[in-house]
C-alpha cells in the first residue's frame, strides 16, 4: 500500500473519531445554561430528613438536567433481555440537592420515599454519578410533558452515560442489598420511586416518614 493510501486512511479514521466525539457531546445531559428556566408556576417540594432535623427543599430552585435512558426489566424468558421504551427526562441532580442542604460528608446512604411508602436506598457513592447508574435525577418531566401534568413527579431516575440502565449496571453499582428484584430476577424498573416526598439520610431500617409528617 502506498504512502498516499495510508494518508487517506488516517484522514478517514480521524474524521470518524471526530464524528463520534461530536455525537457524544451532543448526547451528554444538558445543564441549566442550555435549558429554559422552570416556569414560575411549577413547584415541587420535598422534605429531607437527617436525624431529628428536617429541611423543606424546593426542587425548582436547582438547575435543570435533561437526558435519555432506557431501563431493563426482569428476564421473562431465560437468555432474553427485556428492554423497555426509551424516555427523555428533565429534573434536578439529586446529589446537588443534598450537597446544598447538609453536605455530602455526612451521607452514607440516601433513601427517597414516595407518598405511598415505596422507597429505595442509594449508597452515597452512587449519588456522585461515577457508577454505572450515572447521574441520579429527581425527574420533574418526561418526554417534554409539562411538569404539572406528569403525575409521577418527582421521580427517581438514573441517567447512565450510554443511556442504557441494565440489570448488570444496577447490580454492579448497588449490589444485591440495594438492587431491586422482581421475584428472583433483577429489574431496574423497580428502582423508579415515583412521587418522592421524603429524602431520608442514613436510613436505619426503622419507621419511615409518612403523610402525617408533612
Amino acid at each position: 500500500m502506498t504512502r498516499r493510501h495510508w494518508g487517506w486512511i488516517v484522514v478517514l479514521a480521524l474524521g470518524v473519531a471526530a464524528a463520534v466525539a461530536v455525537w457524544v457531546i451532543l448526547r451528554e445531559p444538558e445543564t441549566e445554561e442550555s435549558l429554559e428556566a422552570w416556569p414560575d408556576d411549577v413547584q415541587f417540594e420535598v422534605r429531607l430528613v437527617h436525624g431529628d432535623r428536617t429541611y423543606d427543599i424546593e426542587l425548582t430552585d436547582f438547575p435543570g438536567v435533561t437526558g435519555w435512558v432506557v431501563y431493563e426489566g426482569p428476564a421473562m424468558v431465560e437468555g432474553e433481555e427485556n428492554w423497555k421504551e426509551p424516555h427523555e427526562y428533565r429534573g434536578v441532580d439529586l446529589r446537588a440537592v443534598v450537597e446544598s442542604v447538609i453536605g455530602m460528608e455526612v451521607v452514607e446512604t440516601l433513601t427517597p420515599v414516595a407518598l405511598d411508602g415505596w422507597h429505595k436506598t442509594l449508597p452515597a457513592a452512587v449519588l456522585d454519578g461515577d457508577t454505572p447508574c450515572g447521574t441520579v435525577l429527581l425527574a420533574l418531566s418526561v418526554d417534554g410533558e409539562p411538569p404539572q401534568e406528569w403525575e409521577d413527579a418527582p421521580a427517581l431516575v438514573f441517567l447512565p452515560a450510554d443511556e442504557r440502565f441494565g440489570n448488570a449496571d444496577m447490580l454492579d453499582a448497588l449490589g444485591s442489598e440495594y438492587a431491586h428484584y422482581y421475584g428472583q430476577q433483577p429489574s431496574t424498573t423497580g428502582m423508579q420511586v415515583k412521587g418522592v416526598v421524603f429524602l431520608v439520610v442514613n436510613y436505619d431500617g426503622g419507621a419511615l416518614p409518612t403523610l402525617a409528617d408533612l
